[in-house]
């Protein structure tokens, strides 16, 4: 499904974008492709004089694109609007509807591709880029302590309501992929999904810096079932990995590390796996295979810290 299915944003005003917060902001594109935003800004001085003033001086390119932009008809205006938030739907939806990020279907796979990896019991658990909360779902139960990293203060929110009923555990935190407000060694189980890739050795280095040693490191999902770089970086480290469906939006990649174990910073070549193998997909109960046994796993990796 593509990210512009998750909210319609044709009903929605285009001053929506006031509820942008700082980070969307650092992350909108200079190179933004065509006239549209500078036509939509150019009608819209409240949302234009926001964007100025929250960019706190570093706007200069914003408004180079609304000196260029041309006056428009009200038609051309409305669909340069809608153009434009349907680009940003995924910032939109987390400010205005994050519970219908929630229910789309392609996060709904089976817990069991986290749980047959992880044993959540009594432990720390960190998930970071934490969004609306799905690799908790599995975890949080079980868990001693959460900490769920994530910029967005709305999703905060929401992660704090969704979870109430283990609030005297819970600890949701502000923070990056790649700034971890959390010392060295916090977490027994660190968790991510869907954040990794744009600065992949980087990445990597922070969440294992905040995982104690005989930790685990888990990114579910961490790539596309492609051999990018992001792929590469994870293999390269020492991780593992296997691949499981997400409804309607095709195979993905987990990767997974026990810290500390030396014999899982030789993982073979990725060749003597074949992708796309079903006996891989279901992990089945960890209670039914001994270590390193786990469909898809590499021979010395050991998938319960």
């Amino acid at each position: 499904m593509a990210i512009s299915d998750w909210i319609d944003v044709e009903a929605l005003p285009f001053e929506t974008l006031l509820l942008l917060e700082d980070r969307h902001l650092r992350w909108l594109r200079r190179d933004w492709p065509g006239n549209e935003l500078g036509i939509a800004l150019r009608a819209h001085p409240s949302v234009r004089d926001f964007l100025r003033v929250r960019l706190r001086g570093e706007g200069g390119w914003l408004e180079a694109l609304v000196e260029r932009a041309p006056e428009v008809d009200a038609v051309t205006l409305r669909r340069c609007e809608v153009a434009v938030m349907a680009r940003m739907a995924d910032w939109l939806v987390y400010v205005v509807r994050p519970e219908a990020y929630d229910a789309q279907p392609f996060l709904r796979w089976p817990d069991e591709e986290l749980l047959g990896l992880v044993d959540p019991r009594g432990k720390v658990v960190l998930d970071v880029g934490s969004g609306t909360g799905r690799l908790l779902e599995p975890l949080i139960a079980d868990a001693a302590t959460v900490f769920a990293v994530e910029p967005i203060a709305h999703l905060r929110r929401y992660l704090k309501a969704k979870f109430a009923a283990h609030g005297g555990k819970l600890f949701v935190l502000d923070g990056l992929v790649t700034e971890v407000p959390l010392p060295d060694g916090t977490a027994d189980v660190t968790v991510a999904g869907h954040v990794y890739g744009d600065e992949p050795a980087r990445e990597i280095a922070e969440l294992e810096r905040v995982t104690r040693p005989g930790g685990m490191v888990v990114f579910c999902p961490g790539c596309n079932d492609v051999d990018d770089e992001g792929h590469r970086t994870l293999v390269e480290s020492g991780y593992a990995w296997s691949t499981f469906e997400e409804p309607g939006d095709g195979l993905k990649r987990k990767y997974w590390r026990t810290l500390g174990d030396p014999a899982e910073r030789t993982l073979g070549d990725p060749g003597e796996r074949t992708l796309g193998d079903p006996a891989e997909r279901t992990l089945g109960d960890p209670a039914e295979r001994p270590p390193g046994d786990a469909p898809g796993v590499r021979r010395g990796a050991d998938p319960q810290p």
